[in-house]
């Protein structure tokens, strides 16, 4: 395959996983087999709906140019893969690199820089994402808040009638 044929098909690969993206982050993938890659792509896919490119730096900064992701730039420095998540639990994808490289041993193989919501987050501020809540449970914690007040409001009107049938009883 031609160079020129290969960098097309990364840039249209790279465009692809732009779709539906809701964070990229890369990785240091120095030391990494290709058995190890393959089969971090796989438990990325499996439990978060995430991709893994592995692809030159050059390629996939000429995909992201003019796109809410180009802040990533910075970050394109070294032997990188890229993550790409398009789900919008993006903790749970962070949690399953961080899992994977506990269980391999592969403490070289850092995250880079990432970009969420057009910022760009440095690896030191990783912990504010793995943190971050999902949006299932921000629509639970708001429901919830919207959902007792109601109920007490219910239960005070309620209150004045249960009372008086309880005396009509009597």
């Amino acid at each position: 395959m031609s160079s020129l044929r290969r960098a097309l098909l990364v840039a249209g690969k790279t465009k692809l996983n732009l779709q539906n993206c809701h964070f990229i982050t890369g990785i240091n993938y120095n030391g990494l087999t290709v058995k190890q890659l393959q089969e971090l792509r796989g438990i990325l896919r499996e439990n978060s709906n995430t991709k893994l490119l592995v692809a030159k730096n050059t390629l996939v900064f000429k995909a992201l140019e003019g796109t809410k992701w180009e802040s990533l730039k910075p970050c394109m420095k070294g032997m990188n893969a890229w993550i790409f998540v398009q789900t919008e639990d993006i903790p749970a994808a962070l949690k399953t690199f961080v899992s994977f490289q506990k269980e391999k041993k592969l403490f070289d193989n850092n995250l880079g820089g990432a970009v969420f919501e057009e910022k760009l987050y440095a690896p030191q501020d990783y912990k504010v994402i793995e943190t971050m809540p999902s949006k299932a449970d921000v629509y639970g914690m708001v429901f919830g808040a919207l959902h007792w007040p109601g109920l007490d409001l219910v239960n005070t009107l309620e209150a004045p009638a249960a009372s008086e049938t309880e005396s009509a009883a009597a």
